[in-house]
């Protein structure tokens, strides 16, 4: 097993369940649409739009698994 393959696989499920989540919420809210129109956005989003936002969580969690095997490799070889 190479360095990265356990960090990966960590990575890719916390990945796939944040997906799972959010597509499972969309989807239920979509199919609560009482009519054609779009709904307002709600102010939860409105505030905080960018912490919502996937591709964030995706670099926020790649960033701390950077991080763990940096402090893991210079831990173990002393550079």
């Amino acid at each position: 097993m190479g360095m990265w393959l356990i960090p990966a696989l960590i990575a890719i499920t916390i990945i796939a369940a944040i997906s799972l989540v959010s597509t499972l919420k969309i989807a239920k809210m979509t199919s609560k649409r009482e009519s054609e129109k779009d709904t307002p956005i709600s102010e939860t989003v409105e505030e905080y739009a960018t912490m919502l936002n996937p591709i964030f969580w995706v670099y926020g969690i790649f960033l701390l698994f950077l991080g763990i095997m940096i402090f893991y490799y210079w831990s173990k070889t002393g550079y």
